[in-house]
């Protein structure tokens, strides 16, 4: 049960937006609104480009130095993980699920995160309750939104043979896990929307985030049992 909001923060509504950003050469762009009352959030996002008929795990990430990763960031393979970028946007914090628990555990409950449509597009809309330091983070325009899930080898699914397999667990397919695109939520200036691709961290992963991938790794077997479906359906 989450604790109060403050009186303050009760008595406010505030919205914010982000402008998403690819990562990882996916193509992928979208726009976000969160509008924050209380320790309530309302999420809107529309996406185009992401793998199509795929699930994509997003999420607010809270931390880092609250901005999206520059591909600098990226290992010498030239794909950006989920932990390289974790120093610019921190870790998970609230999992942007369809429905059922929004906790950082739920990081990668992909039976419960949107899948793209056949055109690559993903449409969510969600109201629901945060912790109120979250929505404070929130608020305050330190929250990240960041949409994994890509296609490095162009099959048309999460598979090991495109990128291997993900930092977080060897027998997750790092195509599920890789962010697709970024955006940092900030207030729109008076007269028109702010964008929220944020700027690139400096500083060395922080090997304490790979626990923000708890929530991913626990459910790496829906993944595995998704592609194998799909490809027994075809």
């Amino acid at each position: 049960m989450y604790a109060p909001a403050s009186a303050a923060m009760a008595q406010d509504s505030m919205t914010l937006h982000a402008d998403l950003m690819q990562l990882n050469d996916t193509g992928a762009t979208g726009t976000a609104e969160v509008t924050v009352s209380g320790t309530e959030v309302t999420v809107d996002i529309e996406t185009q480009g992401l793998l199509a008929g795929q699930p994509h795990a997003q999420h607010f990430h809270i931390g880092g130095t609250n901005t999206c990763p520059d591909m600098s960031a990226a290992g010498d393979d030239g794909r950006l993980t989920t932990t390289e970028g974790a120093p610019s946007y921190g870790p998970i914090q609230t999992s942007l699920t369809t429905e059922g628990d929004t906790s950082p555990d739920s990081g990668l409950a992909v039976d419960r995160m949107p899948a793209a449509g056949d055109d690559g597009s993903v449409s969510y809309s969600r109201t629901f309750e945060v912790p109120e330091d979250v929505a404070s983070s929130v608020r305050a325009g330190e929250a990240v939104i960041v949409q994994h899930g890509l296609d490095y080898n162009g099959n048309g699914e999460y598979d090991l043979d495109g990128g291997g397999s993900s930092e977080l667990d060897e027998s997750l397919p790092a195509e599920a896990t890789d962010p697709a695109t970024c955006g940092r939520l900030m207030a729109a200036p008076e007269g028109g929307m702010a964008a929220g691709a944020g700027g690139a961290a400096g500083t060395d992963t922080d090997m304490a985030l790979l626990a923000a991938g708890t929530g991913l790794v626990a459910v790496a077997g829906t993944v595995t049992a998704l592609g194998l479906r799909r490809r027994q359906n075809r």
